[in-house]
């Protein structure tokens, strides 16, 4: 008699990938406009950073003491990897990007130029493929982001935006990194976001204590709360790890797509909740964005 394999894990695997994909998306938003509200307003890029990666951290300590601080049975340079590339030099190259830029380019740009470094190192590392299709789309990505950066330059954006627009690409390249790591690592979601937010802390704790420019001693509770809990809670423990789970799920250049919805969705959210213009350039380089990110999308399709 002929049997068949079951197929419900398969199919509740993905479902829990795709419901990690789909907060992955939501988090980030709100993430970024927290982040551009935060150093706009009352605090600096290094006090996110203690909230992003201390919070976490210490929540996460004794999972990081009973299960190690590195990857098991893997090369230290992958765990080095890791912490580089989702750690404090990503969240500080971004949070210092958003006080130069507004938060329409930051979602346009982190999820923009992700998914062009995750195919670029998915291939070369992991051996993934591309069709026309998923070609056609990061080209368009391209063509974005130089459309964004180049109306950075002018109209009622200064020369300074470049300058954001510059850290926001170079901390989508180390996420890249990350991500294409991480599912070399064979950590679970839970480990990675330890180790992330252990080495992290260990190193943002003392550089916040020795800088001279803090805000937590002059801004609002309101706001510093706030920020807790979308730097600390949404985007350093909760976001890490549904990232995680959506790239064990989908793989990493399928999570990469994640960040679809994210340009419209802060170009909006900016507008409305921070008031900021958004410009025929970047509204421009926004649509490229997910036009590109579509194509790629189906392109990977079987």
């Amino acid at each position: 008699m002929k049997t068949t394999a079951p197929i419900e894990p398969d199919r509740r695997g993905f479902a829990v990938g795709i419901l990690a994909w789909i907060a992955t998306a939501a988090g980030v938003t709100i993430w970024q406009l927290a982040t551009r509200w935060g150093v706009t307003t009352t605090l600096t890029p290094l006090d996110l950073a203690l909230f992003r990666y201390g919070v976490p951290g210490l929540v996460l300590a004794p999972l990081l003491w009973r299960r190690g601080a590195v990857a098991p049975d893997r090369p230290l340079w992958l765990t080095a990897l890791i912490v580089l590339g989702a750690g404090l030099p990503f969240g500080l190259l971004a949070m210092a990007g958003a006080q130069f830029a507004p938060a329409a380019h930051m979602g346009a740009l982190l999820p923009g130029a992700m998914p062009l470094f995750v195919a670029a190192l998915s291939a070369l590392v992991l051996g993934e493929r591309f069709g026309g299709l998923r070609l056609s789309g990061l080209a368009l990505v391209v063509v974005a982001v130089l459309c964004i950066t180049g109306g950075s330059l002018v109209g009622p954006l200064d020369g300074r935006t470049l300058i954001g627009d510059g850290l926001f690409i170079l901390a989508g390249v180390i996420w890249a990194i990350y991500t294409v790591a991480f599912r070399r690592s064979g950590l679970d979601p839970w480990h990675g976001a330890a180790i992330i937010c252990g080495w992290s802390t260990v190193v943002v704790v003392p550089l916040w204590g020795l800088s001279d420019g803090t805000g937590l001693t002059t801004a609002p509770l309101t706001d510093v709360l706030i920020q807790i809990a979308v730097q600390g809670g949404l985007a350093g423990l909760f976001g890490m790890v549904v990232f995680g789970i959506a790239v064990n799920r989908l793989g990493a250049s399928a999570t990469a797509l994640s960040g679809a919805v994210v340009p419209a969705a802060t170009a909006v959210g900016g507008w409305l909740l921070l008031g900021e213009t958004v410009t025929t350039a970047t509204i421009v380089g926004i649509a490229l964005v997910v036009v590109g990110l579509a194509l790629y999308a189906r392109g990977g399709q079987r």
